[in-house]
């Protein structure tokens, strides 16, 4: 495993820091481990969400470019919402 050395903390994030580690009945560094380990987690599903992004704006282009002539779908669902008609 990695060490790493941090210095000049400032006095109120280490206040802060050392309050949430007694909450969480853990000590300094398993509190920093911990964040650091939940920020690892949500940098990893933001590189993943942008990868399934990707994906959808090109599944759209494909969509796109193989039906170009498709029609408002806004005018589609005011027609739905202004139907007096009850659904079935």
């Amino acid at each position: 495993m990695a060490n790493v050395m941090v210095r000049n903390i400032p006095e109120r994030d280490y206040a802060e820091l050392q309050q949430d580690a007694k909450q969480n009945r853990r000590s300094i560094n398993a509190q920093i481990l911990s964040l650091l380990a939940d920020k690892a987690v949500m940098n990893r599903r933001r590189r993943q969400a942008a990868k399934a992004m990707k994906r959808v704006d090109n599944l759209w282009k494909r969509i796109g470019h193989r039906y170009p002539k498709q029609p408002d779908s806004t005018a589609l669902i005011r027609e739905d919402r202004d139907n007096d008609e009850p659904y079935r």
